[in-house]
Order: C-alpha cells, then structure tokens, then sequence
C-alpha cells in the first residue's frame, strides 16, 4: 500500500473544542502516519511531557539496583590488577599527575597562539603530555588519574595503588550502564513509539543495559586503567543525548544546556565526541521531530549550544596533532590498506559479541600488516562488513528507528575504525564500548518480541553467563606477566606482545628468558627500535654494557615519541656511566634531559658532577631535575648531600627533610637526614632518624650501625652494643662495628 493510500483511509482524527488552547511544543501534537513499513501510527498521542511518568519509580529504581549489581559481581575481581601496557606512560611514568596543581614551568619556545599561550598556564594535570599516549589531549582523564594518585598519597601509599584507580573506573562504568538505561527506556516512551514499545519500555532498557554492562568486550575499558578515557567519553556521549532527550519533553532551557555540558566534558575525554552533534540530529528527526525542519528550526538554540561545546574539542584536536605521530593520512601506512585491516577488525567484533573469545590486549599495529598480501578472507571481511554498512543505510531509509542503532554502531567506530591510520594498534576491544550499545538494544528489542513477558528471565541467564565471562576474563588482568603470556600464547605472530612479554620477565629477574622474547619480537619486525632499547636494559643487566650501548644507539634514531627518545638515552647514559665514559654519560644525560624535560637524567648528572667535586655543576642539575619533577625524593637527598658536603648545614637538612615529607617511607632520606644530624652533634635527633631507617630497611648494617653510634653519644651503650651486634650478623666483616662494640662495652662495664 503507498503512502498517499494509507493515508486517505486511515480514521479521522477526533475534532478539537473551541477555544482549548494548543500545544506548546510540536512534539505534543498528534503525530503524522506512520510508514505502513515502520511502527504503527499512534492515532492519540500522549504529550511528549508525559513521557517516563507510567512507569512507577519504584520500578525503575530496582532495574537500576539491578545493574549496579550485575556490574559489581563481574568486576569484583578487579580491584587488585595490575597497570599493565599504557598504564605504564599514562599513569605511572606521568609526571602531570604527580606535579600538584600549580601550572608547569613553561617550555622553552612560547606559542604565538593566545588560547595555547592560556592553556600553558593551567595547572598541570590539565597538560598531560603531548606524546601519543592514551592522555594525550584529554585533559579530563588525565585530571582523574591526578585525583586518584592525590588520594592515593593522601592514605599515606605510593599514589599508586591499584585499588583506587579500579573503583573509580569501575564507577564510572557503572554510570554509563545506568545512562545507557535512562536513554532507552526514555526513548521507547516518546510517541513515536510508545503505542508499541512503552510497556516494553523498562524490561528492554533493562536487559540492553544489564547486557552491555556486563559483557566481557568491556574489560578493556574497565580494567585497563588508562583506557578510562573511552568510558568517561561514552558515560557524558549518553548523558548529552539523556538530557537533549528530557530537553524536549520539560524545562528546555536547563536540560539542553546540560546537554551542551555533557557534550563539552565528553570532548575532553576522547575525540570520538565529534560524532555527538551529527548522532543527536540524526536520532531527533527520527524520533522525535513532526517534520524534517522541526530540530533546526525549533530547537536551533541547543544545536547551537551542541556545535559551541565542541570548541575545546577542537583545539585540543589541533593542540594534541597527530598524537605523537601515531594517528594520521601521513603514517607510512596507506588509508586503503589501513581500511582493509579494519573490514577484518570489526568482524572480530561482531565475532567477540556473540561468541567473547579469545580476547586478548593487543591485535597488532600497523607494521605487523604493511606488507601482508590481501586473502580470501579478507575479501570475505570486506564484502560482509560493506553489506552490513549497505542494510544499515537501507535500514535508515526504510525503517529508520532500527537504522538508527546500525548507523550509530558504524558511526562511532568510524573515526578509528575506517581508513584514517592509526599506527599503535590496528584493532582494539575497547573501541567497541559505546557502539556495542546499539547491538545491546538491538538484541533486547528482538527478545522481547521473540518472548514478551517471558524475556525477562532468558535476559537474566545471558546476564549472568556474560558476567562469569567477564570475571574470568579480568583474571588476565591480575599482572602484566600473565596479560602477556596470554598474548603471546593466543597471537604469536605479533611482535609487540613479544616484546612487551620480554619486559615483564624482565622485571620478575628472568633476564635470559626476556633476551629470548625480544629476539623473537625482531625476528618478527626488523629494527625494532622499542625492543632494541629494552634489549640494551637485559644486556646492562647481565652487565653486558658495550652490547647494551649498541641497541641504545640503533634505537634512538627511530623513536619517534620525545618521552621514549628521552628514556633511551637515559638508558644510554647509564650504560656509558656502569663503563665509565663520563663524558659521553653527560652528553646522553644531557640530551634526554633536554629532549622531554626527563628530570632523572638531569639527577643522574648531579651524582656524577658531584663525585667530580664539581659542586656548583651539581647543584644546578639537581635543581633542574626538580624543576620539571617536584615530587622527587631521591634528588632532594641528593642535593642535601652536595650541601652537606659543601657544609651549607642548613640547605642539606631543608632537602632531606623535604625528601622524607614527598616520600615518608624514603629510608635513606631519614639515614641521611640522621647522619647530618650526628655531624652536628644532635645525637638524639639523629637516633629519630636512625631508628626509622632501622624499622623502613632492617637488613642494613650501616643504619644499625650510625643509630647505634648516636645511642653511644647519649650513653645509652647497652642499646648501642645492640645495634652493634646486629650489624655484624647481618655483615660480620664490618670492622668498625667490632670496634665501637668492644668501645661500648668497656665504657658500659666502667660506668657500672
């Protein structure tokens, strides 16, 4: 039947009364006919503000009870995991976080653009570095993990224990799972689709969220630490369209600027948002608007407000460039060839969907596919993949509220999963966390109608096989040796796993075996410039320093990133330090210094000034090594010492008690500290420092000696004969220990 002829024989709608006033807004008016081939026409709408209100609250506070729940039980195992791969630059090894909030010193060359020149002068967690790593402009995430490394120092730890990170993480999820709820169900209530779905409303946004909360492909959004910027993109991505949702229906002005917020928090996080603006139109003139100018034309202001929140988006795009040379057209790799990786790619998707293994953290990057010769299969990718494009398309035009969700699914993967290279990684399972969404409702939607009211408990058994699923996949996750070892296990032929297996048995002391994973990793890939540095630090183990100096030279050339150019050279200089070619450890130091403002370079060069006796040198380094790293204990003892040894008595103890205050646990802060403090005849405050020296590292025969010096200078020589004795069973050839202990039993035998 055509649409004219449906028309023409659809009932008359029932005639207003005179004088009732008319509707407010569009959206309260009687719908038009439906499409014979879509839903069913509502002949009698309800106004759009009554939307959510047949539902009792009681209800959706149980659903919602329900998903906290579910998620709780599945990531109940995660809180202890380990930082693994990314975790390591972004969270660990990142200075920004660990910086305070006051704004970082200014580099060396000052941008000529006014909204740069003001971004430098924030604090500095809103400047994570602009290397490529996952924080790279996305200033938020790096924000959260400043939070969480604060608290974390606060609770007298490290700053990095893993706990915190994972209950922020995990809450995080847990709120977009309840986001993703209140959009679904909200939408099935609107008119366009209430005559059909709104008793479904909150069994099939229920299930959708139960399911996409806990399903395995998200642990890599949850449990990889530092892939939290995909769950705090995705968790504002669906609280901007939850808003813009209620902003139609009650109080427009509140929620669209909400929405607008939403959108601007969620470009912080993940360059992904730039598809918000589009995805939000989209899904307005399908289910919500009369007619196709109603969105622009009626609610122009919140698209407005949708494109102004996308401004710091772009300038952190600009700030941010090609992501440390990771992402762009001009990677080595063409965009054709990249786009026929991802035809594969998102089959393995689709395949992780329904069937969630073998999961694994890493498919490769670009050069593990370069050169590889185009098969069969993935031509069979490629067609599939297009024809699941093509019924998404046909799906819009002829039934466009299931073509919406194929359109999101393809939309949102599209910016890293099309044919702009990236060169890191050429799949990803968290990529997959928002646009499973779609799949989510979409098998929510057919098991209703498979099995109405009998849905609820076949849902509830998926639910909780996909949750065993996900605890067991987060037990990969307890360290990085076993997240690793699975890797390599399920993908041999991926150099990086290789490698990144190398640095953990390097780590557990098993240095051969790691030489073993990395020669293998070049076996793979020739010139493996990460894997050449980290060979020179297996070799500088075994002390093997010349073979090391040379996998440093061969790999610096090749680094791309200032922070990992910055590392080897470092590495570089302690090698040339261990043979004792001071000079060029100055020149290696120097340039890793410089290169990435690497503040242990700059340390490593006042140690060896300071043995030259070249105090002014030393002192100098030191101070720029705190400069670009505050948070540095071992270099505020450091220069303690150079003063000490230039007998500035009160400079060295200002250092060494700022050293013991960043890091309390820091015993040769407090032994050095106590041995300042027995110079200056202060024996009972050096006994203080000596004793927790004693407590932070019991096995040292030096502490229990200089404590047991300072309790002879107080008298005390029976607890000094104590501290004596102890040093010489743990070092029984420590000479001065044997003599101020026969010392001070001869002074306490006569005094008594």
């Amino acid at each position: 039947m055509s649409a004219a002829k449906y028309k023409k024989n659809r009932a008359p709608l029932p005639k207003q009364k005179s004088g009732r006033a008319p509707a407010p807004d569009e959206t309260a008016r009687a719908e038009p006919a439906a499409e014979p081939a879509d839903l069913p026409e509502v002949s009698s709408p309800e106004p759009a503000t009554a939307a959510g209100s047949a539902t009792p609250f009681w209800k959706v506070l149980l659903a919602a009870l329900a998903i906290v729940l579910a998620g709780l039980a599945a990531y109940s195992n995660s809180f202890h995991d380990d930082f693994v791969l990314d975790d390591m630059p972004a969270i660990k090894e990142n200075p920004t976080i660990q910086s305070g909030w006051a704004a970082p010193p200014p580099p060396a060359t000052r941008p000529a653009e006014i909204l740069e020149k003001f971004y430098q002068r924030l604090p500095a967690p809103w400047q994570p570095p602009n290397d490529g790593q996952t924080v790279t402009g996305r200033p938020l995430v790096n924000i959260s993990f400043a939070v969480n490394y604060d608290w974390a120092k606060s609770h007298q730890k490290d700053g990095f224990a893993p706990e915190g990170y994972h209950l922020v993480s995990l809450a995080i999820h847990l709120l977009a799972g309840l986001a993703l709820f209140g959009l679904v169900r909200r939408t099935l209530e609107l008119p366009k689709l209430r005559a059909q779905f709104g008793a479904a409303a909150l069994p099939v946004a229920l299930m959708a969220a139960l399911w996409w909360t806990v399903h395995p492909l998200q642990t890599e959004s949850v449990t990889y630490l530092s892939q939290r910027a995909e769950s705090m993109m995705s968790l504002f991505y669906l609280l901007a369209f939850y808003c813009f949702v209620r902003g139609t229906q009650s109080r427009p002005w509140l929620w669209m600027t909400l929405a607008a917020l939403a959108g601007a928090t969620a470009g912080l996080c993940k360059e992904i948002t730039a598809t918000l603006p589009v995805m939000i139109l989209l899904y307005d003139w399908i289910f919500i608007s009369r007619k196709f100018s109603d969105p622009l034309w009626r609610r122009w202001p919140a698209y407005a407000g949708l494109l102004l929140a996308m401004l710091p988006l772009a300038f952190l795009m600009h700030h941010a460039g090609s992501r440390g040379g990771s992402a762009g057209f001009w990677l080595d790799m063409k965009w054709y060839d990249y786009a026929v990786t991802q035809y594969s790619s998102i089959m393995t998707y689709l395949k992780l969907v329904v069937w969630p293994y073998p999961q694994v953290i890493y498919y490769g990057e670009t050069d593990d596919f370069a050169s590889a010769a185009y098969t069969l299969k993935d031509a069979a990718a490629m067609l599939t993949i297009m024809a699941l494009a093509g019924g998404a398309m046909v799906l819009l035009w002829r039934k466009p509220k299931l073509g919406f969700l194929g359109v999101w699914f393809f939309a949102i993967l599209a910016p890293s999963s099309s044919i702009m290279p990236i060169s890191t990684e050429v799949a990803a399972e968290h990529r997959m966390y928002l646009p499973l969404a779609a799949l989510a409702v979409f098998a929510a939607l057919g098991l209703w109608q498979l099995l109405r009211r009998r849905a609820l408990s076949a849902a509830f058994a998926v639910t909780a096989v996909l949750a065993v699923l996900t605890f067991t996949r987060n037990h990969d996750y307890r360290s990085g040796f076993d997240l690793w070892r699975d890797a390599v296990a399920k993908h041999p032929n991926i150099a990086r796993a290789h490698e990144n297996y190398g640095i953990m048995l390097y780590e557990h002391d098993r240095i051969r075996e790691s030489i073993a994973e990395y020669l293998a990793a070049e076996r793979i890939k020739p010139n493996y410039s990460d894997c050449d540095n980290n060979l020179g630090n297996s070799l500088g183990a075994l002390g093997e320093n010349e073979e090391a100096v040379k996998y440093y030279w061969r790999a610096l050339p090749n680094l791309v990133r200032p922070r990992d150019r910055a590392i080897a050279s470092y590495n570089l200089g302690n090698a040339l330090l261990a043979l004792r070619r001071y000079d060029d450890a100055l020149a290696a130091y120097n340039y890793a210094g410089t290169v990435a403002n690497y503040g242990p370079a700059f340390n490593n060069m006042g140690s060896i000034y300071s043995e030259q006796q070249k105090y002014d040198q030393a002192i100098a380094c030191y101070l720029k090594a705190l400069y670009f790293q505050p948070d540095y204990p071992q270099c505020e003892t450091n220069l303690g010492n150079v003063y000490a040894k230039t007998k500035a008595w009160s400079q060295a103890e200002q250092h060494y008690l700022r050293a013991i205050q960043e890091d309390p646990n820091y015993a040769d802060g407090h032994a050095q500290l106590g041995t300042l403090y027995l110079n200056l005849n202060k024996y009972a405050e050096g006994a203080r420092e000596f004793t927790t020296a004693v407590q932070l590292v019991p096995d040292s025969p030096e502490a229990h000696y200089f404590l047991g010096l300072c309790l002879a200078k107080l008298g005390k020589f029976d607890d000094a004969a104590h501290e004596f004795e102890t040093a010489l069973k743990i070092k029984p050839n420590y000479e001065a220990a044997r003599a101020d202990l026969a010392t001070v039993r001869a002074a306490g035998a006569a005094g008594k």
